[in-house]
């Protein structure tokens, strides 16, 4: 993660973390409204079934702020911050194509946010270090 002079996080690590805080926070505003109100009647051939999403409810409100946690980890400016926010966008996208066929809007919105999160906080080398002087143990020399 590129770092300036302050310690404080690049630009990118920054957007990252702010897409990941905001699908966290929408997503757990997702799992409250369905714990509020889970009143899902389904119509068949065979009669009427009431339908409890609250399973559903508690699993969007945990990986929401899952999401929240490690977006804002990221805006923290740690190292290993990136990695912990990183694994909070896996498990996102991994929830979210469960039940990708009951909510596809929703749950393709989150994917591409955490997709969007994953490609802005891959490594890359960092500038002052591509034509520095390296040690015998392979590190720069500033």
């Amino acid at each position: 993660m590129a770092q300036r002079e302050t310690g404080t996080p690049g630009r990118r690590p920054v957007l990252a973390g702010v897409l990941l805080t905001a699908a966290g926070f929408f997503d757990g505003l997702s799992g409250l409204g369905d714990l509020a109100d889970d009143r899902y009647v389904v119509f068949t051939r065979d009669g009427l079934y009431h339908l409890d999403l609250t399973g559903w409810a508690w699993a969007h409100l945990a990986t929401g702020l899952l999401l929240v946690v490690g977006g804002l980890l990221v805006l923290s400016g740690r190292r290993w911050s990136v990695r912990l926010a990183a694994a909070a966008a896996v498990v996102g996208i991994v929830f979210h194509l469960l039940v990708i066929a009951y909510e596809p809007l929703w749950a393709l919105m989150v994917i591409g946010l955490a997709t969007a999160v994953l490609w802005l906080l891959r490594r890359r080398p960092r500038p002052e270090d591509a034509g520095g002087e390296v040690s015998e143990a392979g590190r720069s020399v500033r």
